[in-house]
């Protein structure tokens, strides 16, 4: 466990080595998977810029190095030199329309659709984040995939089959490879 949901923030956190899933409690003590961030990711960026409580709950998936600017630091940094500020919150900014294109394929009603949807904004979020560029590897198993679009794995198992067969997607153990990111939104 790095960081708890609902605690006080205590740091900004980059990810050095290894993975990081990001949850949220859901209804009646279950998780729910946000996101896994891999190395060369910064996460907490919420809590220290805002002085709200952490919303999400930080669980190393691999043996994890991390890099910690401790809240204090970062108000130090911030305080002596108030253009850095803008540097910070673009962190959180980056991400909003990402995790806005996300809620709107979560709440799809199609399967399919939610998985395609995740699929391009989890690439899509490695493009902006790291630099990734197409093909993009995702550390997710099909058990990961299913929480994040709340469905059974063995239902992300028949999604993911005609993804396959369209070169879409390649599916690994615990790994999936998004080839045509930008396609996977096409007709949904």
């Amino acid at each position: 466990m790095i960081a708890l949901e609902g605690a006080p923030p205590s740091a900004l956190s980059a990810v050095l080595e290894g993975e990081v899933k990001l949850v949220r409690q859901a209804r009646h003590g279950d998780e729910s998977l946000l996101w896994i961030a891999e190395p060369g990711t910064w996460f907490g960026e919420y809590g220290v810029l805002t002085d709200e409580r952490l919303l999400v709950t930080a669980i190393a998936k691999t043996p994890t190095r991390l890099l910690l600017l401790p809240k204090a630091e970062l108000d130090r940094i911030v305080n002596d030199e108030p253009l850095y500020f803008r540097h910070f919150a673009m962190l959180a900014i980056r991400r909003i329309s990402n995790y806005v294109m996300a809620y709107i394929h979560a709440n799809s009603l199609e399967p399919e659709a939610r998985l395609r949807g995740q699929l391009f904004v989890l690439s899509q979020l490695k493009v902006d984040e790291l630099g990734a560029r197409p093909p993009t590897e995702l550390p997710y198993s099909q058990a990961e995939l299913a929480s994040l679009i709340g469905a059974s794995r063995q239902t992300v198992n028949q999604v993911l089959q005609p993804l396959v067969a369209k070169g879409l997607v390649e599916a690994r153990f615990k790994h999936i490879s998004v080839l045509a990111p930008n396609e996977m939104l096409v007709g949904l």
